[in-house]
């Protein structure tokens, strides 16, 4: 036996190893299995990937990211006053009932307090939500949060940290928490001049020895975006801090995104998932009753409030098996009654998903699905044609935006909205640490129906007669990268 006989007998030792951990010890689901069996088929490079991306997050992660979460009976203790809220609260008993299923439901899977006390306000283009956080950072008084996937070193990055330096040097607190693998051309050198003036940034699973191409975590990303000024004005939805993001890349132009500026008592909910993740990924060993004060959970005047727009921040990770924000999705799909209207700029639905829009056609509810026309991963954008073409024939409507929707937003009958960081896709469910606010108000999520409309008219139909006009070569490699779409 030569040495390359006994390096592929390793090789193959060790997938069968890593075969016996998916199914008996981490008890992946079977479609990720299947995917994963068939990469590790090709000698050397399919154990590469499969360590690299796919041997699941250690039981030790999952017990120390539980252990630096501000827990539940900390954080309760101090908004009480809202838990009384939702327990005596006497509009909540006018809901329907498929309202307050959805909140229980995530309570439960998520620890996800429904708020009451909220203003929202839209934005469709990145450019005016990035403009509008200067400005609040700007204005700052006590401390600055930001948590996004991408801070990139390019003009918008530059543009932003100049404004943290300012802020830092003038006594605010500053904080930057960015993921280690979506950053992963930025460079703690990059903030030397923020660190310098009193400002502190982290990376969420930061490379073993800060050597980039070593991430032994690099399949499990922190993909929110989450940004909290004074802990009393906050945002989410789908921008990273980027050139593209905001709309200066020509090939992915026009940029359509949503992100969203909240006040009220839903920042508080913000604030608790951004100092959880800034604990664990700095190992902070600050009491978590020391966090929760009036600097970082201020009381929230409802005088200040013009609005009162129910709403509640969920989150997911592959920390949390409920898959909160897949089974909050499901939840709303299933008790749809007329309408589902989805935009997403990836659409890889695992068969829970699948099957619930299924049904939905099925049942003669209308199902919209936006997805982009340009493309950034080519390889996911086939994957996600694989399953709309198979719900084409159910009735699926399809619009390809012609630009790059990056929005990530459900929205059924009108009356119940999700968005956020996560996409339609298993990745987002199961992978990414994502971060999703649930409204619960007709007002707005007609306001945003009303947006969805002004772009269809951006948009071009996807239908039998267009997957037919397909070339061969496209539908090979659709059917490809659709058997894979359970680890991409």
């Amino acid at each position: 036996m030569n040495i390359m006989d006994i390096l592929l007998t390793i090789n193959y030792v060790l997938c069968a190893l890593a075969v016996f951990n998916m199914i008996f010890i981490i008890k992946k689901k079977p479609s990720k299995i299947i995917a994963w069996t068939l990469l590790l088929i090709v000698p050397f490079l399919g154990l590469f990937i499969y360590l690299l991306f796919g041997a699941g997050l250690s039981l030790f992660d999952k017990r120390m990211i539980k252990k630096y979460e501000l827990s539940n009976k900390d954080y309760n203790s101090y908004i009480k006053k809202q838990v009384s809220m939702l327990k005596h609260n006497k509009e909540i008993k006018d809901y329907p009932q498929h309202h307050k299923d959805l909140i229980l439901l995530n309570l439960n899977t998520s620890g996800s307090i429904c708020t009451f006390n909220n203003n929202i306000e839209y934005f469709s283009d990145n450019s005016s939500a990035f403009e509008s956080l200067l400005d609040d950072i700007k204005n700052a008084e006590s401390s600055i949060h930001l948590e996004f996937y991408i801070f990139a070193n390019d003009k918008t990055g530059k543009r932003i940290k100049n404004l943290l330096v300012e802020k830092a040097k003038q006594g605010v607190e500053v904080r930057v928490l960015y993921d280690a693998i979506g950053s992963f051309s930025t460079s703690n050198i990059n903030f030397r001049k923020l660190k310098k003036n009193g400002g502190q940034t982290a990376q969420f699973f930061p490379p073993f020895l800060n050597i980039k191409l070593l991430n032994f975590k690099a399949n499990y990303r922190n993909h929110r975006k989450i940004c909290v000024i004074d802990g009393k004005i906050g945002y989410t939805g789908g921008f990273n801090i980027r050139d593209d993001h905001m709309g200066k890349i020509k090939h992915l132009s026009p940029w359509r995104d949503t992100t969203v500026r909240l006040s009220g008592e839903i920042v508080h909910s913000l604030q608790n998932v951004f100092l959880s993740d800034w604990r664990f990924s700095t190992k902070d060993k600050t009491s978590a009753e020391k966090y929760i004060n009036k600097k970082y959970f201020p009381v929230i005047s409802t005088k200040k409030v013009e609005n009162v727009v129910p709403m509640q921040l969920i989150t997911s990770g592959p920390n949390n098996a409920r898959d909160s924000i897949k089974v909050c999705i499901e939840k709303m799909i299933n008790s749809a009654k007329k309408s589902v209207k989805i935009q997403t700029p990836y659409f890889i639905p695992d068969d829970a998903i699948y099957g619930t829009i299924k049904l939905a056609l099925l049942s003669g509810i209308e199902v919209s699905i936006m997805i982009p026309q340009k493309i950034d991963h080519w390889y996911v954008h086939f994957a996600s044609l694989g399953y709309i073409d198979d719900l084409l024939k159910y009735g699926l409507k399809v619009y390809v935006y012609n630009g790059f929707i990056h929005s990530k937003v459900v929205v059924c009958d009108d009356e119940i909205l999700t968005l956020g960081s996560c996409n339609i896709d298993i990745r987002s469910f199961s992978l990414n640490f994502e971060d999703n606010l649930v409204l619960f108000d007709k007002k707005k999520s007609k306001e945003y129906v009303a947006q969805f409309e002004e772009d269809v008219k951006n948009c071009t139909l996807y239908n039998c007669e267009s997957r037919k006009k397909s070339s061969i070569f496209v539908k090979l490699l659709v059917s490809f990268c659709r058997l894979f779409s359970a680890i991409l």
